[in-house]
């Protein structure tokens, strides 16, 4: 059971009139569901023509009428968003999504009430990123592929922009996660994380099915992505897979489908399900069917699928198969850092780690099996095993050795 931290005066202000909004928010949003039933999908704006992005526009058709009502009122929330009054731009935006349920802003005003829910109540902790970035933009910078060119662009900047990018992506990733645990556990408490997995639920259920626009199908797997690392961020591991699991059911782009499968294989093996997280991250490793298998999670997803390999086992005593599974997976790793020699030097040293581990486990099974037979005068069964504890370290020290060394 996770145990919060209770809230101060000021911050029980806040999150009290957050939670009213909030209350306001599903309460509305419930309503719209049960009228409109789980079958329909978005029809957009009247008129004819395929949906197509405008900017300054959103979505529309070729002849479609602009109702003004859902432009001026969507002016106004966009207003509030860019001056950070975040509870008002969640009222606004839901305002205009049950008013204009088929208009041409819907989308986008989802999206802002999904990244204002995420700025709402972050924590101020000095810990946690810094407030003047929004929290979706850390996780983006952290997260986005070296060739995203939103990221190239930033990078292009030089300076003090790409000083602090580089420094961030280069974060141990269990350090960066403790970096957003302050902040994720402030808008889990004040309900901000469960209202926009709600409005990420109607995103790819009722609106992504009918549109085909890049745009907006990316941008929303991007936040369907954050919200997954923020609830894994604080610790709730459950509902952490159910939301990876209904992004991942939309076929995200491929590096964010990688992202997701990683942070669902570590709350698997965070809520005590090894054989299911070895699965995920073995499935990861093997390309997961991404056009680019070349994750940044490969190796990751390899080490952790070993260890929940060997976690899967009741004990060497009963089954060597996982273990002889672990020394198998050991030689995808050899295999992997042949042909990727920049692995950071951390993780390279987890591998060593396991490698001592997996064949300490063989060399003891079978010095414990040498001794039993002694003990019973069966010296030839004996001499067998106290051979074969001798090839077991033969075989870590050369694989040890030839990992050590530079390729």
């Amino acid at each position: 059971m996770k145990i919060r931290q209770l809230p101060t005066s000021e911050t029980h202000h806040r999150m009290g009139r957050g939670a009213l909004l909030l209350a306001l928010l599903l309460l509305a949003l419930l309503a719209g569901a049960c009228q409109s039933g789980p079958d329909p999908r978005y029809e957009g704006p009247a008129g004819k023509g395929r949906l197509v992005y405008k900017p300054g526009i959103g979505i529309t058709r070729e002849d479609a009428q602009l109702n003004s009502d859902e432009q001026t009122l969507f002016k106004a929330a966009d207003a509030a968003f860019k001056e950070r009054r975040w509870d008002e731009c969640v009222l606004l935006t839901l305002q205009l999504t049950q008013l204009f349920p088929e208009g041409s802003r819907v989308v986008d005003a989802l999206i802002m009430r999904i990244q204002a829910n995420l700025e709402a109540d972050r924590s101020g902790d000095p810990a946690a990123f810094a407030r003047s970035v929004q929290l979706d933009q850390w996780i983006f910078l952290y997260l986005a592929p070296d060739h995203d060119a939103r990221l190239v662009a930033l990078l292009a900047k030089g300076g003090e922009t790409r000083d602090t990018i580089t420094k961030l992506r280069e974060l141990p990733v269990q350090t960066f996660i403790d970096r957003l645990a302050p902040d994720a556990d402030t808008l889990y408490n004040a309900g901000r994380l469960n209202a926009a997995q709600y409005d990420i639920n109607i995103l790819t259920n009722y609106y992504l099915p009918t549109l085909q626009l890049r745009e907006y199908r990316q941008k929303v797997a991007e936040l369907a992505r954050d919200v997954c690392w923020l609830m894994y961020a604080s610790r709730e591991f459950t509902q952490t897979i159910a939301v990876c699991e209904d992004l991942l059911a939309v076929n995200p782009p491929p590096a964010i489908k990688a992202d997701t499968l990683f942070i669902m294989g570590s709350a698997q093996r965070r809520n005590g399900a090894a054989p299911i997280a070895a699965s995920t991250f073995g499935w990861l490793y093997r390309g997961a069917g991404l056009r680019d298998t070349d994750t940044r999670w490969r190796p990751f997803a390899l080490l952790w699928q070993i260890h929940q390999t060997l976690a899967t086992s009741k004990g060497y005593i009963y089954d060597l198969t996982y273990y002889e599974l672990a020394l198998e997976l050991l030689g995808e790793y050899e295999l992997y850092r042949f042909e990727n020699p920049n692995i950071p030097k951390a993780l390279h040293g987890e591998f060593l780690l396991l490698v001592e581990q997996v064949y300490d486990i063989m060399v003891e099974r079978d010095l414990n099996a040498a001794d039993t037979y002694s003990r019973i005068g069966e010296s030839g069964a004996a001499a067998f095993y106290e051979k074969r504890a001798l090839d077991w370290q033969e075989q870590r020290d050369k694989r040890l050795t030839a990992l050590r060394q530079a390729p």
